[in-house]
């Protein structure tokens, strides 16, 4: 009589338990209890959206939408997606339950997230994140606050020593077209040099091929030019007033001037928090 195979947990995913599960719930606690604090609410949001919430927000172009997104047609033929990260499904709430009234509308959620990439450590296919969102607030001070706010948190779970908070600025709409060209210059006197997914990234997302790991890219992304020949008054001012206010709350950091992200929405203020205690996946 053959035996029957139990079946087996799906790769990239986790049971956690015990002494697992008793440091998952230590971080939502501190964390809710620093996001009381600060006056931050909680809100709830979808595990699945329409795709397009995810692929308008993010970028078609990214390697999140592009790669790695979980997505499937449902049996009445709409398109969804399980959610990759929680600012899209944030916004989307707060455009679509028409909470401008509440603004500025400070927000925080907790949860699985699902992206398609290979397992390896510290890196599932459903994980879990912890996010804090300032809605309806364009000003310096409200990425102060989230910052402070991570910072903080760091701090009440005891693993702040070894960690450094990298900062950049990303600049508004006319900084970041004048950067963007200049870019696309210097890539292109480049072309030949370049990696593949690094060309296909100058037609569609060059900023993208300044954090390329592949060691092609890298000596022409190191020379690339900086973001600050390029910024506007009002984008130095707000990047100064950042800084300003990081310094005023007690909180340290270090410039970064490679600093970019990878998602399209991403405005003025870009960061890390980097610890050199985890090896290559110190982010």
């Amino acid at each position: 009589m053959s035996r029957i195979q139990p079946p087996a947990r799906v790769r990239g995913t986790q049971d956690i338990f015990r002494g697992e599960q008793r440091r998952f719930a230590r971080v939502l606690d501190a964390f809710d209890r620093v996001r009381r604090l600060y006056c931050f609410e909680r809100v709830e949001v979808p595990v699945f959206e329409d795709t397009q919430v995810f692929a308008r927000s993010i970028g078609e172009t990214t390697d999140v939408v592009s790669k790695e997104m979980y997505s499937f047609p449902d049996k009445g033929g709409d398109m969804l997606t399980l959610r990759p990260e929680f600012t899209a499904g944030i916004a989307r709430a707060y455009i679509s339950n028409g909470w401008q009234q509440y603004a500025p509308l400070k927000l925080v959620t907790s949860g699985a997230v699902f992206r398609y990439e290979r397992p390896q450590k510290g890196r599932y296919r459903q994980f879990h994140q912890i996010d804090a969102e300032i809605l309806g607030a364009p000003e310096p001070a409200a990425d102060v606050e989230l910052l402070t706010l991570a910072d903080q948190l760091l701090h009440e779970l005891g693993i702040a020593e070894g960690v450094t908070l990298k900062l950049n600025t990303l600049g508004d709409a006319a900084t970041r077209e004048a950067w963007r060209a200049a870019l696309v210059a210097h890539f292109e006197a480049h072309r030949g040099e370049l990696s593949e997914d690094s060309l296909t990234r100058l037609e569609k997302n060059p900023l993208r091929i300044l954090d390329s790991k592949d060691p092609r890219d890298r000596p022409i992304a190191d020379s690339a030019p900086d973001i600050d020949a390029y910024l506007t008054e009002e984008a130095r001012a707000f990047f100064d007033a950042v800084t300003a206010g990081l310094d005023a709350a007690g909180v340290r950091w270090e410039r970064d001037a490679r600093l970019v992200r990878g998602l399209d929405y991403y405005r003025h203020t870009a960061f890390e928090f980097v610890t050199d205690r985890l090896g290559a996946q110190g982010t």
